[in-house]
């Protein structure tokens, strides 16, 4: 089991304000990165006929991290479609891949997220709190970063998240 936690970047821009907010959470600590843009894989498929895709490729990853960090801009108030698409495959790890979909249990979550809004918006958690409680994973909680126009906000947002961050990690 690997102390260094896992990453796994939901967002249509490698390198976008997400990804920047992963950077800022993430000062001072090593981590893996998974970059869901460099997979391909599908939407969840009663039928399996998708079961080999890349989706199976990043599974192990988690198994073998004690800490899953989910990060996501905020699009439309809800996590974006790269990062929903590949929750919606956990389906897999309960109904197909049962044997892996037990070893997520006692793991710990964590979402960095970005956005225009001055704060997350309300109820954006609840997906990544239910599924966790839902695998039997902890979920320890969120940090955003604020990317819109005011540039005060803007830096004040980018001062605190390394260090709210920092603190959910040392839970």
């Amino acid at each position: 089991m690997s102390d260094k936690p896992l990453v796994i970047l939901g967002s249509s821009r490698s390198n976008g304000d997400t990804r920047h907010a992963v950077d800022l959470a993430m000062a001072g600590h090593e981590f893996e990165l998974v970059d869901l843009l460099n997979y391909n894989f599908t939407f969840y498929d009663y039928e399996y006929r998708n079961r080999k895709d890349d989706f199976q490729a990043i599974v192990p990853k988690m198994l073998g991290a004690e800490k899953i960090i989910f990060a996501t801009p905020v699009y439309w108030y809800a996590m974006s479609a790269p990062l929903k698409i590949f929750i919606d495959r956990f389906s897999d790890l309960v109904r197909v891949e049962k044997n892996q979909g037990r070893q997520l249990e006692g793991k710990k979550t964590f979402l960095i997220s970005s956005g225009t809004d001055d704060n997350l918006p309300q109820g954006f958690e609840i997906p990544f709190q239910r599924t966790s409680e839902y695998l039997d994973m902890d979920y320890q909680g969120a940090v955003y970063l604020y990317s819109g126009g005011d540039n005060n906000l803007r830096q004040k947002s980018a001062q605190k998240i390394g260090v709210e961050f920092t603190k959910l990690l040392n839970n």
